[in-house]
């Protein structure tokens, strides 16, 4: 029997599908573009150029250039929170999360670090990166830490960023393991000095 909602249905789906690609298209476009000539000096033209979109489908997803790079930071940001929460409980580095995802979006990363637009974001990254590490510290020191939690979880975020901006800059010379054991290696030495001065 023919069924009008499973037509509809399918409809929804297809436009889904349409809509995803569009917006990955011109994610895409805004990303090289920004590689390419800086933040600046991208126009919606450029954009829609390089995505073969007309500017009127652009309008249709969203207001501005500034709001396309926003939602596609958010939704970068979105992907290292669910990656992380899956390495929390784990003996996994407490970056490894953030380096496999800065590998796995590594264009978007260095869009990241270069633009003033994403400052909102990358504050809420490492809000987010914090909020992980002072559980993970909570964790395995509890209450034998004699410095506040907040500036010890910062201090290991603060390392981690460095680290994963030198290692975007110059071309992810190693692994994502590598450096987010080194990262853990650093950070525990000084914990370990912490205590053995005590």
């Amino acid at each position: 029997m023919f069924n009008i909602r499973q037509v509809s249905n399918m409809s929804d789906i297809k436009e889904d599908r349409r809509v995803v690609r569009t917006r990955g298209l011109l994610r895409e476009a805004l990303m090289s573009l920004i590689l390419e000539h800086g933040y600046d000096a991208v126009t919606v033209q450029d954009i829609t150029d390089r995505a073969n979109l007309g500017r009127a489908t652009f309008y249709l997803h969203y207001r501005d250039k500034e709001e396309l790079l926003y939602k596609s930071l958010e939704e970068t940001y979105d992907g290292l929170v669910k990656n992380s929460e899956s390495l929390l409980n784990t003996n996994y580095p407490a970056g490894l999360a953030s380096f496999q995802h800065a590998a796995e979006n590594k264009d978007l990363y260095r869009v990241m670090i270069g633009s003033q637009a994403a400052a909102a974001i990358t504050r809420r990254i490492r809000e987010y990166m914090v909020s992980v590490v002072k559980r993970r510290i909570a964790s395995n020191y509890g209450e034998t830490l004699d410095i506040p939690v907040d500036i010890v979880a910062h201090h290991v975020v603060g390392s981690i960023l460095a680290l994963l901006t030198w290692w975007l800059e110059n071309d992810l010379p190693y692994s994502a393991e590598y450096m987010a054991n080194v990262c853990q290696q650093l950070n525990l030495n000084a914990l370990r000095a912490h205590f053995q001065a005590r």
